[in-house]
């Protein structure tokens, strides 16, 4: 997880640095088209997915380590129609929900196989069955962290406590191996005083092939995969792997 979503300050610029709605809408619609009725958001950060999903009538439960992140989300407009909980996957309950979600490129940090393979098992412990699991994560095909330079990402954006400042990111190292690629980068950070941060960030890229084997041994099997937030297919431009699996046998 990046150090930055332990950090009150740095936390309460997340919502201001990712303000696109796509992955959100999608998810939303989803949940609807699936019919399901409890809805475990798996790493909600600052809960515009949960409570979202709680407005349309779900029963939502919005799980995040971070307690700065959770902090953000118990304060949101309709917060109060969320259950929040401080944990990670292993605290799921048992058959407690017809449809996790990973949305926010989540399923990226989870950087080691061995915590990726149990964060699997964990989610389709919680799945009743007939439910489903869906995340999105970057293809590694598109390799898009070539293009994570301070010269592409900087941006200068208002801050929530008044006047403005700086955030890019910078891709430090990456490394390829049989299971997929990992990507070490700093997230820059200049406050208004001139304050100089930088928070570390570790991603893991998956191959499509690579997440159906992985779900697989979670006893999951993929259902639908699309290559971007408009349901278009996985192609040789898509950035995405944006995938729905639904229960198997365990």
């Amino acid at each position: 997880m990046s150090s930055s979503y332990e950090q009150p300050r740095l936390a309460a610029l997340y919502d201001i640095e990712n303000p696109g709605r796509w992955d959100q809408d999608f998810y939303l619609d989803m949940a609807v088209e699936l019919g399901a009725r409890d809805v475990v958001d798996l790493g909600c950060g600052t809960g515009v997915l949960a409570v979202d999903l709680a407005g349309r009538g779900l029963r939502v439960t919005g799980v995040d380590p971070a307690a700065a992140m959770l902090d953000l989300a118990r304060g949101r407009p309709g917060a109060d129609q969320v259950t929040w909980r401080r944990g990670e996957a292993a605290d799921l309950p048992d058959s407690a929900a017809d449809l996790v979600v990973m949305a926010g490129h989540v399923a990226q940090l989870f950087v080691a196989d061995a915590d990726w393979h149990q964060a699997l098992r964990h989610c389709r412990r919680t799945l009743r069955d007939g439910g489903h699991l869906a995340f999105e994560m970057r293809d590694p095909a598109a390799q898009a962290w070539h293009g994570w330079t301070r010269a592409t990402t900087r941006e200068v954006l208002p801050h929530p406590d008044g006047g403005r400042y700086q955030a890019w990111v910078e891709v430090v190292t990456e490394s390829h191996d049989d299971t997929g690629v990992t990507v070490v980068l700093h997230g820059h950070t200049v406050l208004g005083s001139g304050e100089h941060v930088v928070t570390p960030e570790t991603l893991r890229f998956r191959s499509r092939d690579r997440l159906a084997a992985d779900l697989a041994d979670a006893g999951l099997a993929v259902l639908k995969t699309w290559g971007d937030w408009d349901r278009s297919p996985v192609g040789s431009g898509s950035l995405e792997l944006i995938v729905l699996a639904g229960t198997g046998p365990t």
